[in-house]
Formats: C-alpha cells, structure tokens, sequence
C-alpha cells in the first residue's frame, strides 16, 4: 500500500514538471539564460547555416516540409524558448531558400501525457514510421525536417534530418555546430565596430568685404573622424554609432582659418527591401559642433552604400544652424562673419 502510495505521489509530481514543461502558457516559463539563448541565435544566423546550396540538389518532388522537433520535447535542458527561437529561424531559413514550402504543422509539436493507475505515458504525433505516414498524408507534408539542439562544453550543435512522408526514407542529413564561450557570446550579442571616416560638408561661410569689394565666400569644408558603430540586439536592422570629427577649410585659407570639432550621435536603419539591389541603410545624425569661438548644433541625413568589403559611403544632407564667427585679420574684410547653413554631406569609410 505504502509502495502504490509513493507511486501516486511520484507520477502526480511529474505530471505537474510536465504541465509546466509542456503548457501552452509561455509567460510561466523562466526567462532561458542569454548563454543558450545567443550561442543557438549565432549558430543559425551564421551565413553557412542551412544555404540554399545544401538543398538545391534534393528531389524536386520534395516541395512542402515541415519541422518536426524529436528531441528535448519537454525541455529539460534547453528551455522552451530557445525552442521556439530555433524552430522559427530553421522555417524562416527554409522560407528564405526559396526551395521549399514550410507548413505549420500543430500535430508535430504536440506532446501527449497519459497517466494511468499505474504508469506514467509520453508520445508524440508520430511513435512509429506508420504513423508518420499517416501524418504526411493529415498534414499534406511531402517530408518532415526532423530537428534537435544541443549543447556540451559550450559546443551548440543542431542535427537536421529530411524524412520522406511517404516512404520514411532519409532524404538529407546535417549537422551544424559552433563553439563558443560566454564573453565571445557578449561580444556578439552587441556587434561594435569601429569606423575611420573623410567627408566634404558644403556648408558656407561669409565675410564682408570693408573696402566696398564683393564679399569673400567660403565654399565648403573637409571632415575627417571616428566613429564607435554597435548594432542593436533587439533588432539586427538598426544600428547606431557615436563618432568625433575634425573639420576645416583646405580652400582659401588666405581669408578663412575655420577648424572645429563635432561630436555627433547617429542612428542606421536597414531597408531591407533594397537588400536585392544594393546593401541600403538610411541614416539620421545630431552632433554639437565647436569652431572658431562658436558652437552649433548639427543634423545630418541621408543613406549608406556598401563601397568595397569593409567600406561605405554616405550621401545626404547637412545642416548646421548659421552663427556668428571670428575670421583671421584681413585689412579688406571684417574680421567678424557667418558660418553655417544646409549642404550636401559626402563620406567614405572604412571598418574594422
């Protein structure tokens, strides 16, 4: 009695563990640590992760798949977000291939817990290869992609395997792994790079001329600067950075001596619409800018092409609020002018 008494409570507590594991409440689940979290995010966001040349040569009768998890099902050791984080970037990688069809299947992530007076029983949609026929035939799936996820010594492993619905034949086997450590996983989760820059802003300054001759122009000036870029980990499309820059005259040096410094803060958004034409990112900037004894706020847009491997350019707008400067001393020309106003921006750069 004793013995069937401890059985009861042992099943009872397992049944709950499962409940909890299984449950269709996510917001019960404890937030899975940021390790196992980015270290499966970087294995399957690496660019030799599932590429359309793996699949291409498969049989084109194979058209509509759909991911079917056979491995922690109740999530012991990797929690079930990371889960469903690796479950959507394999559909979204296969979407993106353009060579399958990805169905929804609910049957295939469903997980059944059956207790009785004396046992406790687990199984999935598919026990055996009848039954993962008949599930092809439910769901119209003309293969599944089994998947599972490990880890061991900080080595993240993902093994994937395409079985025929019709016939259970193993289509196509891979196994994608990465190793990695926690402050490499740090370093990634906020990519930073670091950029060195030179630019033409042409903003325009003005002096009068005290002699009754026309007035000298100061047609543009050259920037030269460094840039901190980090992209955001909530959202892989935006990035900012925070850079200083050193501008001045390289033109008519003999009636202008403009030299200052901006310190600006930028914001980058990627389109990616654009990405199958050109790499297109479009970019909005506020900086404060000191010279010549005068200072000013500075905003600056426009968009950002790929120039070489590590290299870019910027095209857009300036703008910086027109202010009172002192001029070197000239005999015909006042000594006091302006500087400022709304320009083109041009850059190069590189990264590293």
């Amino acid at each position: 009695m004793l013995v069937r008494i401890i059985k009861y409570l042992v099943i009872g507590f397992l049944s709950i563990n499962f409940t909890w594991a299984i449950g269709p409440d996510d917001s019960s689940i404890t937030e899975p640590p940021p390790t196992l979290y980015t270290g499966f995010e970087q294995l399957l966001d690496d660019d030799k992760t599932l590429v359309l040349e793996e699949l291409i040569d498969l049989d084109e009768n194979i058209k509509r798949i759909a991911l079917y998890h056979n491995g922690d099902r109740l999530h012991r050791l990797v929690p079930k977000q990371v889960h469903q984080m690796i479950e959507n970037k394999l559909m979204g990688r296969l979407i993106e291939s353009g060579r399958f069809e990805v169905i929804q299947c609910i049957e295939c992530r469903t997980t059944k817990v059956e207790m009785s007076a004396d046992e406790l029983k687990i199984s999935q949609a598919a026990e055996d290869n009848q039954q993962l026929r008949a599930l092809s035939k439910q769901v119209r799936a003309d293969a599944f992609m089994f998947w599972n996820a490990s880890v061991h010594d900080n080595k993240f492993t993902i093994n994937l395997r395409l079985i025929s619905g019709s016939n259970n034949e193993l289509v196509w086997l891979k196994e994608y792994s990465k190793r990695t450590t926690k402050e490499a996983e740090e370093m990634d989760f906020s990519t930073v790079q670091y950029e060195l820059i030179v630019g033409a802003w042409g903003v325009e300054g003005k002096r009068k001329n005290s002699a009754g001759g026309s007035d000298a122009e100061l047609s543009g000036v050259t920037a030269l600067g460094f840039r901190r870029r980090e992209s955001m980990s909530i959202n892989e499309h935006i990035e900012y950075t925070l850079g200083l820059e050193y501008f001045r005259n390289y033109s008519d040096t003999d009636l202008f001596d403009l030299s200052g410094y901006n310190l600006e803060g930028r914001i980058i958004a990627g389109i990616p619409t654009l990405d199958e034409i050109i790499k297109t990112n479009v970019y909005l900037g506020i900086g404060q800018s000191f010279y010549n004894n005068a200072n000013s706020l500075i905003f600056r847009f426009g968009f950002e092409f790929p120039f070489f491997t590590d290299g870019f350019m910027n095209f857009g707008v300036v703008y910086m609020q027109e202010t009172d400067v002192e001029w070197k001393a000239d005999n015909d020309y006042e000594e006091n002018g302006t500087f400022g106003g709304a320009s083109y921006d041009l850059t190069l750069g590189v990264r590293f």
